[in-house]
């Protein structure tokens, strides 16, 4: 593990103490960073394609909408959204990283470019652009972007930094599935299968598991030597692929958002 990685994990912490203390900074910036009416629509729009499966029609409500306010970050963050979805990654880097300079301090667009970064490799860059989100004061969920960088330090194999970031995430909201998914994971792969079962029962208090939740507590409840429990739970599992014509359960640890 890199010494810069590490400690962009510890400051993940101390960014959210440090920002809970400082002033919202008054109008200015809310003013400076403010999308215009049309734009907005159009980024909602955009939004609701892409929660369709439809990244086409996306980009061009995307584009719309960076075309009525050129100087909108959320924009050019749904911009990249849809480019990335289309599998135009070159394209959707230089909208995300436009965003981060027309809001370079907003902890929203912070998050989304450092999801962009690590899902493409760039592990540190990811740290530190979701270190730079919570120390954001205005930005409501910081719980989001700490899970995120628990995520992204877990998938780069560095195991301690993802445990803390999972923690200070779940200190903030208890119920965060994905950093409980995360803590089970990371558990399991200790070897303290008690301890990932215990993270894993918490998200499935919250409700349905997906298919890669499931595939997970199947190897729990192996490593555990609860037969009865894995093949409930492989049962589960075929019964939704089976529903869904799913071949193969998606990684729940790496999901951000």
């Amino acid at each position: 593990m890199r010494p810069e990685a590490a400690r962009s994990g510890v400051l993940l912490l101390a960014a959210l103490v440090v920002g809970a203390g400082c002033a919202s900074g008054g109008g200015t910036r809310a003013d400076r960073e403010a999308t215009s009416p049309v734009a907005q629509r159009a980024i909602n729009m955009a939004k609701v394609h892409l929660d369709r499966g439809e990244p086409t029609r996306a980009l061009g409500e995307a584009e719309s909408a960076v075309a009525s306010d050129p100087h909108s970050a959320l924009a050019r963050v749904v911009l990249g959204t849809a480019l990335e979805a289309l599998d135009r990654r070159d394209e959707a880097g230089r909208a995300f990283h436009r965003a981060a300079e027309l809001a370079p301090a907003n902890g929203t667009v912070l998050n989304a470019h450092g999801a962009f970064l690590c899902r493409n490799g760039e592990t540190d860059a990811a740290m530190a652009a979701f270190l730079k989100a919570t120390a954001d004061p205005a930005y409501r969920e910081p719980e989001q972007a700490l899970a995120n960088a628990g995520s992204c330090a877990a998938d780069a194999g560095r195991k301690d930094v993802a445990e803390l970031n999972f923690r200070a995430a779940l200190t903030l909201e208890p119920r965060l599935p994905q950093a409980l998914v995360g803590m089970a994971k990371l558990e399991h792969q200790r070897g303290d299968a008690l301890g990932a079962r215990a993270f894993l029962q918490r998200r499935e208090a919250l409700g349905a598991l997906g298919a890669g939740e499931l595939a997970l507590a199947i190897e729990i409840e192996t490593a555990a030597g609860d037969t009865r429990a894995a093949a409930r739970y492989r049962s589960a599992l075929a019964t939704m692929a089976e529903q869904a014509g799913a071949t193969r359960p998606a990684d729940p640890g790496s999901r951000m958002q």
